[in-house]
């Protein structure tokens, strides 16, 4: 009975001192392989760092690399911890570990070096995108513009200013995308009123003709009436001179060539005052009516209507007048010019029945009303 008691004894310690030697042997083992904590440990340091720098607003992709490489990493070390530890191995997350810390690395630099540069570049952009923005206001802010074009210039200057802004508080980032955005509609605007006012003056040697009729005509003592739409600007000549000259206003659509009824266009070409109305036999203060439609007026609508352009239930339009109640200071009429009351009282003294109205664009070339300034 004591001999088993030895021999169970004896084998006890045999047992424990293999465990032991087990143990000793996988502890020497695990503690030769190389430890993933320390590469993680950087790796979220420089993540941290990175973000302190932005880059996720500057260098965004190079930042979401760095973090996907460290929650790779993360996940991996997580599934080697569940493994049996002889049969551990940190290589792939020491690898993905330390590939995140250069990723973020470099995220950071390139932060800091956009950063700068948007800083430093952000007043000449400012000052290019400024200088659009004048163009608009200096040539084509009083213009007919349609309401696309109108609302892409306010869209600009909105963005414009809250780019400003942005910079201000150093929010280079957000500064740089309104930035882009107020170009992207300050060059629509520009580049949609440009073609306008170009398509417009196509007509320029008509206009040019017609004008040096018109005066050629008041060379004999006759009075004429000239009215340039582009300088808003109605003269009376008489022996080849200017003796009278009124600002005017007209139809909200005064830019397009007057087609039929309800367009709100002033017509362009050579008219006539055929009746001077005043008192009860106007709505405005005074007003001398017009002979439009002439000839030409009602072939061009003839043809359109049989083109298509215009339907055949439109109406050409009439009683196109030179009238009163005007210095509003915007184009409001029907397709009529206005005048101040003054003016008129003025021009209806002057002028009578039978007076020559020759109507046109622009008695000056488009490269004089733009003073030369390259659009």
């Amino acid at each position: 009975m004591g001999l088993n008691k030895k021999k169970v004894k004896w084998i006890s310690v045999i047992f424990l001192s293999i465990v032991f030697l087990v143990v000793t042997v996988c502890i020497i083992i695990v503690s030769q392989k190389e430890q993933p904590n320390d590469d993680l440990r950087m790796a979220r340091e420089a993540l941290s760092e990175a973000k302190e720098a932005e880059a996720d607003v500057y260098s965004e992709t190079k930042y979401k690399e760095s973090v996907r490489t460290y929650e790779s990493a993360m996940l991996n070390w997580s599934r080697e911890n569940e493994r049996f530890i002889l049969f551990r191995d940190y290589a792939r997350v020491i690898t993905l570990a330390r590939k995140a810390k250069k990723v973020a690395d470099d995220a950071k630099e390139e932060s800091i070096q956009k950063a700068d540069n948007l800083s430093k570049n952000v007043d000449a952009a400012f000052v290019s995108l400024g200088k659009k923005i004048e163009l608009y206001n200096k040539l084509f802010k009083n213009l007919p513009i349609p309401k696309s074009v109108f609302d892409a210039f306010n869209k600009s200057k909105m963005f414009f200013s809250e780019s400003k802004i942005a910079q201000g508080n150093g929010k280079l980032k957000d500064a740089e995308v309104l930035f882009k955005k107020a170009e992207i509609y300050i060059n629509h605007a520009n580049t949609a009123a440009a073609q306008m006012l170009r398509g417009y003056f196509a007509d320029y040697p008509r206009w040019k003709s017609l004008a040096n009729d018109a005066i050629a005509a008041s060379r004999g003592g006759n009075k004429v009436i000239l009215v340039d739409k582009m300088a808003h600007i109605l003269y009376v000549y008489q022996s080849g001179k200017a003796i009278r000259s009124y600002d005017v206003e007209f139809g909200p659509n005064w830019m397009a060539h007057k087609e039929r009824a309800g367009d709100k266009a002033t017509p362009e070409g050579n008219y006539h005052i055929t009746s001077k109305k005043a008192g009860g036999s106007t709505t405005y203060y005074k007003a001398m009516l017009l002979d439009y439609p002439n000839a030409e007026d009602r072939a061009r609508f003839a043809q359109k209507k049989r083109q298509g352009i215009i339907s055949r239930r439109t109406g050409i339009g009439n009683l196109i007048e030179i009238h009163g109640n005007g210095g509003r200071g915007f184009d409001w009429t029907s397709g009529c010019v206005g005048m101040r009351d003054r003016d008129i009282d003025d021009l209806y003294r002057l002028v009578g029945s039978g007076t020559r109205v020759t109507i046109v664009g622009s008695i000056e070339p488009l490269s004089t009303v733009t003073n030369g300034t390259d659009f």
